[in-house]
Parts: structure tokens; C-alpha cells; sequence
């Protein structure tokens, strides 16, 4: 199984951040995702879980940060045809997600791509 960490910055006016894991597991993306304030950290929220089936994902793609580099990390791009798919994360929209991979996890959110695109839905999900 493939893991990669993530977080999403600039939640409530710059005042939360989330930080969180993306895997696979069967048929399904498996988001685990906690809140916390972006000044201190003290407060946090209990971790949550947002499931996606894989039938629903139109696309999942790495894109390079500023001036095409990938120094500061980039960011994987999750697109669903599902609007209420994503509604429990935050800074999601229109069935959208765009998740911040640090530099050091560049290389596990390649991987999880390759595998996800090497992977077949199974057929009862086509169905």
C-alpha cells in the first residue's frame, strides 16, 4: 500500500491548516485528515475519514509549484465527478482538491499515481 502525507495551508483566513494521508484501499481512496490552528497548533481537531470510490475519480495529477520547480513541493490535484464526495474537505471545491506534498514525499506521490493508474477498477464498480 501506497501512503502519502499531505496538508492544505490558508484554511479560515490563514487561521487553520490540515494536515492528513491519502492511500488506497480496494476500490476506494481513503482520505485520514486532521485540523489544527495555524498559530500554534494547539488545537486540533479529531481525525476524520473521507472515502472516495476510484469509479469516481476523474483525475489524480502531480503539478509543479511556481515558475514550473519543485523545489518548494508540489501539489496533487484530485478531481471527482462528485461534488459531495469532497464536501467534508476542507478547501475543496467543485468536487476538486488541491493536496500540498512536501518536497521529501515527492517520490511516494509518484508512486501512488503510477499505481493507481496501473490498478483496474474492478468490474463492479463499471457496472
Amino acid at each position: 500500500m501506497y501512503v502519502v502525507p499531505f496538508s492544505l495551508n490558508d484554511l479560515y483566513a490563514g487561521l487553520g491548516e490540515c494536515r492528513g494521508l491519502l492511500k488506497r484501499e480496494g476500490d476506494e481512496l481513503h482520505f485520514e485528515i486532521q485540523v489544527q490552528d495555524a498559530i500554534a497548533g494547539i488545537l486540533k481537531s479529531a481525525v476524520s475519514e473521507i472515502r472516495i470510490p476510484v469509479a469516481e475519480v476523474v483525475s489524480l495529477e502531480l503539478t509543479e509549484g511556481w515558475l514550473g520547480t519543485s523545489w518548494l513541493g508540489v501539489k496533487l490535484v484530485l478531481q471527482t465527478s462528485n461534488v459531495e464526495r469532497l464536501s467534508e474537505m476542507p478547501g475543496a471545491s467543485q468536487g476538486r482538491v488541491q493536496l500540498k506534498i512536501a518536497r521529501k514525499d515527492i517520490e511516494a506521490a509518484q508512486a501512488f499515481i503510477r499505481k493507481f493508474y496501473d490498478e483496474p477498477v474492478s468490474e463492479a464498480l463499471l457496472n
